[in-house]
């Protein structure tokens, strides 16, 4: 197949016509007068004084966080016209934000940031749906949501760092979410360790940077539009994961190989049918007036696309917010009084000015963002300012579609459950065998399992929630969980576990009740499904399916036997966590989509700035070998090794990879080769490297952030696809 280069190549780059932007110095040059007036006033007495600040050019952070202030605090915020009927996240619905009414965010081709979700800032930018196409005119577009969490500094201040980019995984994990429920905590790991301002209000004298921290969901996803989905409305997706969920995993039962074969050929038909059900109200949204079918447009390297005019819009924004904090930039040549202000305004503008087509990642991807990150890098090498490549896929494996190098640690993962549970007894641990040791624990787990496949435990009805049966499919997924979150799982699992010994499934019932989302249906759905019925995020699944198979090659018309094959392998590699994943791969079958264009390598390159590669010693999902395979694809980079379990550096909390990763954002320093980090903490409480009592206040912050990310729970009631990243 032959390469086709797209359209956004560096020297394409042109500043695009702008319309007016809410409260600027061009709408109001009565306070940008006034602003420079000030200004003035604060430079002379400061030159009298002999104690001439920089920061005197900007307003004062005292703030925890501080967002444009071109923003109108009173403007309410939706992503869309219409109002969102269900949360976003559990955790950020439009209650919490504070604001009362929904207003439109009209999708722009340069970044207008809207107040949002409690102190974060959230934007529409107006993108191509084809990168490639000539003809513009009547073209389709897309809306990316684009959300910020503002850096302590404004842009202004010489430690501003600008900003990083985060992507959650999945594929199709919405970087909107992940950023409100961890970007405060992701914020703590990269900033400076000191605060901006100390009690005196002078800053520190280490002189650290401060970033925003910035994700967006990918074309396709929760917020931008438009979404991809297979169904017509959220009901008909329930209905459909209920059936799933009710068949059970793979190697369940006899005949659940041949229902999946039947239900994923029938859902892949469906998802790729000429625009039949592919896109639920497609012929209604205004991006997709261009006639284009989004579902060719969701490949990996289109997002890299993406991302690039998102860097550039930012340097585009960073020179727009400085010019409005030190006012229209002509007006400065005229200020009467301090040469010295205007030499330090106007190097100030000189430091931000956005040049169009040199604007540079800072990056943090996780599990499948290291398949997105490594291929910015391969086809962006001179982008890279920073990137960690963290819980890192065989990007190679990746994009053939095989999936066959992720498990080789997967039951060394789980086996640390049992030999964490056997050490600490069961005065902690409660499932731990108190005389037979290590194995019996284990057998004790197997018998289980054997005993729940044959006879459920039936778990009668309590209060509000219904009765239910906990099944050995459950137990399967609820492993799965813990593995990738040990920190945060491996105590509930214990208690489930010892529970179902004893025959008493309540705690787990009650816990897939609180996992389920509501199915409550208000406002009436009509048959074909509209906006307020479509609950933002659900169609994760169908997004995923969506991007990798996509990214990977055409397996339509595999031999059902042979697929049988492939499904043993990966249980061969892994008896804990492969029969889910051979999901992954299953749900391609009848995907009869391929991608507007691809980029067929390599997944290498001389980057400007070397990448860092991280990796815990027993990940589940992305081995840590993966990280040092694709490290010698990328000259001058290094592998981090985290001594934990789990998935991603984040499941475990240790000072020494965050204080690395730290640097490496802060100065671009990179760790010896064969640094190996220590945890702080193991699951169960089990102390790790140190005990924080003899920890400076910095790290007791820093150390409690690590935690309240290895805490993070991730959703068990999914069924299969599921977020596999």
């Amino acid at each position: 197949m032959m390469m086709h280069h797209p359209s956004w190549k560096p020297k394409d780059y042109l500043a695009v016509p702008q319309s007016p932007i809410p409260n600027s110095p061009s709408s109001s040059t009565r306070f940008a007068k006034r602003a420079i007036h000030a200004l003035v006033l604060l430079l002379v007495g400061a030159v009298a004084l002999s104690q001439f600040h920089l920061d005197l050019l900007r307003p004062k952070c005292t703030q925890p966080h501080h967002g444009s202030p071109h923003t109108d605090k009173a403007h309410t915020f939706s992503w869309d016209q219409v109002p969102i009927p269900h949360t976003l996240v559990r955790s950020a619905s439009l209650r919490d934000t504070g604001l009362t009414k929904p207003t439109q965010i009209t999708p722009t081709k340069h970044l207008i940031y809207h107040p949002c979700f409690d102190g974060h800032e959230c934007a529409r930018l107006a993108l191509p749906m084809d990168w490639n196409r000539t003809d513009t005119r009547g073209a389709a577009q897309i809306a990316l949501a684009v959300i910020k969490r503002p850096a302590k500094v404004p842009v202004t201040d010489p430690r501003y760092g600008g900003p990083i980019l985060l992507n959650p995984g999945g594929p199709g994990g919405s970087g909107v979410s992940m950023l409100l429920k961890r970007g405060r905590h992701i914020q703590t790991v990269v900033d400076a360790s000191a605060p901006p301002a100390a009690p005196g209000g002078h800053p520190p004298p280490d002189g650290g940077k401060f970033f925003d921290v910035v994700s967006f969901d990918p074309r396709g996803v929760n917020h931008t539009t438009p979404p991809f989905s297979c169904f017509r409305h959220s009901a008909a997706r329930r209905a459909w994961k209920m059936q799933v969920e009710a068949e059970g995993v793979l190697g369940s039962s006899a005949g659940v190989f041949d229902a999946r074969w039947a239900r994923h050929g029938a859902l892949g038909l469906t998802c790729t049918q000429s625009r039949g059900g592919a896109l639920v109200g497609e012929e209604r949204d205004e991006e997709a007036e261009g006639g284009e079918w989004i579902g060719r447009f969701m490949n990996t390297p289109t997002v890299v696309a993406d991302m690039v005019e998102l860097i550039e819009r930012h340097g585009e924004w960073r020179e727009r917010e400085t010019a409005r904090i030190l006012g229209e930039r002509g007006s400065l040549e005229g200020v009467v009084g301090s040469s010295e202000a205007e030499a330090k305004a106007k190097a100030i503008l000189r430091r931000n000015r956005w040049v169009p087509g040199q604007e540079k990642l800072q990056y943090w991807g996780f599990s499948y963002g290291t398949v997105l990150g490594s291929t910015f890098a391969a086809m962006q090498p001179h982008r890279i300012h920073r990137a960690v490549i963290d819980g890192v896929c065989d990007v190679n494996d990746y994009y053939a579609g095989g999936w066959l190098t992720n498990l080789q640690d997967a039951d060394a993962a789980w086996r640390s459950f049992f030999e964490l549970c056997n050490a600490v007894g069961p005065e902690v641990c409660s499932f731990a065998s108190g005389q037979g040791g290590l194995q019996a624990t284990i057998d004790c787990y197997e018998n289980l399992l054997t005993t729940l496949k044959a006879n459920p435990v039936a778990v009668p009805a309590s209060g509000a929630r219904g009765p239910d049966i906990i099944t050995y499919s459950d137990v399967k997924m609820l492993v799965m969980q813990a593995v990738y979150t040990p920190m945060e799982s491996f105590e509930r699992v214990a208690r489930f576990l010892t529970d179902l010994t004893h025959g008493n499934g309540s705690a787990f019932a009650e816990y897939k009740q609180r996992e389920r989302q509501d199915w409550r249906r208000t406002p009436p759905c009509d048959p074909n499904g509209s906006k307020p019925c479509m609950v933002p995020g659900e169609n994760m699944d169908e997004a995923q399916m969506s991007i990798l198979c996509s990214d990977g090659q055409d397996i339509r018309g595999i031999d059902k036997e042979k697929f049988r094959d492939y499904w043993h392998t990966l249980r061969n590699q892994s008896k804990t966590v492969g029969d889910i994943w051979a999901e992954i791969r299953f749900t391609c079958i009848e995907w009869k989509a391929r991608p507007a264009w691809q980029f067929e390598g390599p997944i290498a390159g001389n980057t400007s700035h070397p990448l860092l590669f991280a990796g815990n010693t027993y990940d589940p999902v992305t081995p840590l070998r993966n990280a040092f395979t694709m490290s010698k694809q990328f000259p001058g980079s290094v592998v981090l090794q985290q001594n934990s379990v789990g998935h991603c550096t984040l499941s475990g909390p240790s000072l020494c990879s965050a204080k690395v990763i730290r640097e490496y954002f802060q100065t671009g320093e990179l760790p010896s080769h064969g640094k190996v980090c220590e945890v702080e903490e193991r699951p169960f409480h089990v102390p790790g490297v140190q005990q924080s009592s003899g920890l400076s206040a910095a790290d007791l912050s820093l150390l409690s952030a690590l935690r309240s990310l290895a805490q993070e729970e991730r959703s068990f009631t999914r069924a299969p696809p599921l977020s596999f990243f």
